[in-house]
């Protein structure tokens, strides 16, 4: 039975953080509450090396989220990372999708959310577990956002086909250096892929379990899941100068939850309309020693630390954060009065219940598959 510090109660808008023991663990998460109580719930989840509330900030969403009337929780990985497949051999207690699943029952236990309908949203490495979650319905998500990152081919092996129908868009960009966009290999180069890869290991990943499938077989695959069967419709974004193009592919079909994808051509790995760059937490001492032998002393690059994107490696004009809220409202088959001016017009599908995970939440995932700061100003908000 979880346990745990509940974060404590503070004006709509603002950042908690709270805590929750998970098989004798404890887990940790940061809170933005929704003015009403038992708001839908939108889940973040950063990308390695990150932590929630790196997250909160990047995104504009500790913010952004409540105002739109969604309660927003940046849950945080362990020592920075998500096992994107299966909890590690080693610390069989390390279950981040038992964390996520009994997170949501906490908030709902609170007030804070309902625990159904779920929309989930991921970067990178977040995105990968994200899709993960969704595909094997390890939680009841009605909305799947992702952003640099698809899905694993170990992962797509055993569920070809999502198991839930999911409203999705997916975020990509055909230049990025770390999630190929046709798939293939996760690149993991120099100081920073050694401190990546090593967080890996650490996670359970495997040989061979660092590939992944290109973003529009993918969104294809959640195409199919939700019962469309032709292809898509393309559609060239008005630009800024000097930003790359976007191409926005959408497979519709009436009575269907859409599937998207925007293909940023050249489009490096960050979440748009935000700095060019993921934040990441340095890592530890003992790490930066052992990735600087053989440098004559010198310090690992900046790359260790964080993740530069080139200056037109992401679009100014395409919002992640504000075409993420405007999903959540259509996943959850709301019909806001006034639509957000963004570009992605999806239709709204109206609610047809739990879906396969039930009606009373998602089954317990096997271990096999597997008070704080304030906001006061985010990016992009």
């Amino acid at each position: 039975m979880a346990s745990g510090r509940a974060p404590q109660r503070r004006p709509a808008g603002r950042l908690e953080r709270g805590s929750i023991d998970i098989a004798g663990i404890r887990r940790t998460y940061w809170l933005a509450r929704a003015p009403q109580p038992r708001a839908p719930l939108l889940i973040v989840l950063h990308g390695s090396g990150m932590t929630g509330k790196n997250m909160a900030r990047f995104t504009g969403l500790a913010v952004r989220g409540p105002a739109a009337g969604m309660t927003t929780v940046f849950p945080d990985g362990w020592k920075g990372v998500w096992h994107p497949v299966r909890v590690p051999a080693r610390e069989p207690a390390l279950d981040d999708a038992r964390f996520l699943s009994q997170l949501t029952r906490r908030l709902e236990a609170e007030g804070a959310a309902s625990s159904w309908p779920i929309v989930l949203a991921g970067v990178s490495n977040g995105a990968l577990f994200a899709e993960h979650l969704a595909r094997h319905g390890l939680l009841p998500v009605t909305g799947l956002f992702l952003v640099s990152g698809t899905a694993l081919e170990v992962s797509r092996r055993a569920a070809p086909v999502p198991l839930l129908r999911s409203t999705m868009v997916c975020l990509m960009g055909t230049g990025d250096r770390s999630v190929p966009y046709e798939g293939g290999s996760l690149t993991r180069r120099g100081a920073s892929g050694w401190v990546l890869r090593r967080r890996a290991a650490r996670h359970g990943e495997l040989p061979g379990d660092a590939v992944v499938a290109g973003a529009e077989t993918v969104v294809r695959d959640w195409a199919t899941g939700n019962g469309i069967t032709g292809g898509p419709a393309f559609e060239e974004l008005p630009a800024q100068a000097g930003d790359p193009t976007v191409t926005r592919m959408t497979w519709s079909a009436p009575g269907c939850r859409p599937a998207v994808l925007y293909r940023v051509d050249g489009g490096g790995h960050g979440w748009p309309c935000c700095p060019g760059e993921i934040p990441r937490d340095p890592p530890p001492a003992a790490v930066l020693a052992v990735t600087a032998r053989g440098r004559k002393g010198r310090r690992p690059p900046a790359a260790t630390q964080s993740r530069r994107a080139s200056p037109r490696a992401t679009p100014r004009h395409l919002d992640a954060t504000g075409l993420l809220l405007e999903m959540a409202l259509l996943a959850r088959g709301d019909d806001p009065t006034e639509p957000p001016a963004s570009p992605l017009r999806l239709p709204a599908v109206p609610s047809r219940g739990r879906g396969p995970v039930g009606p009373r939440g998602p089954r317990d995932p096997e271990p096999v598959q597997g008070g704080g700061d304030e906001v006061d100003r985010a990016p992009g908000a």
